[in-house]
């Protein structure tokens, strides 16, 4: 029923194959969220720059604290399943290893029954089958981990993107005030001389 090279990494099989399944599946989720995400960031930061255009008459530091809230919260989204990604970079090696340290168990287990004189590729089986579980965790792991950091990268590229030009906006927004506030008190000056 099961294919023969997946019977042969053994009760370990199973978690690896769960691995696996977690990583492709929040691997495709991830691609399309920031796929999504790069074309819709115009849209995104005319929402963010839109509300702190609202609150442009607060003081300056109370304009970037509501800016850092929304922007934390928009983090999440874009952090989302990255930490599982690392996670199962982390334990399938892990499961791997325990899958070949079983069958080497069971390969000694075998060999210590044996009766006859033990072949050399009685050995050499026993411990091939029992090094599959470990290169098939480092497979898991491997494509986990680099995605990981590459969505890592892509949300915090993203996230710098919008923090730097709304900073930009705030500022601005500063700059006018202050533009504003010289050229009344230029104009007061000018009428009480």
């Amino acid at each position: 029923m099961l294919p023969e090279w997946f019977q042969q990494l053994g009760i370990m099989g199973w978690p690896l194959a769960i691995c696996s399944i977690i990583t492709v599946m929040i691997s495709i989720e991830r691609l399309i969220f920031h796929a999504n995400a790069w074309l819709k960031q115009e849209q995104q930061f005319v929402k963010l720059s839109d509300y702190l255009s609202d609150h442009k008459s607060l003081p300056k530091p109370n304009r970037d604290e509501m800016v850092e809230i929304m922007l934390a919260e928009l983090q999440h989204s874009y952090f989302n399943g990255t930490r599982l990604l690392r996670m199962i970079g982390t334990i399938s090696p892990i499961i791997g290893l325990l899958g070949t340290i079983l069958g080497i168990i069971a390969a000694f287990k075998v060999i210590s029954v044996q009766t006859g004189p033990v072949s050399p590729s009685m050995i050499a089986d026993g411990l091939w089958e029992a090094m599959l579980t470990t290169a098939a965790g480092l497979m898991i792991a491997l494509p986990a981990l680099l995605l990981a950091y590459l969505f890592h990268h892509l949300a915090d590229r993203q996230i710098s993107k919008l923090c730097l030009r709304l900073n930009k906006l705030s500022m601005s927004f500063e700059m006018d005030k202050q533009t504003s506030d010289s050229f009344i008190d230029n104009n007061v000056e000018r009428l009480s001389a």
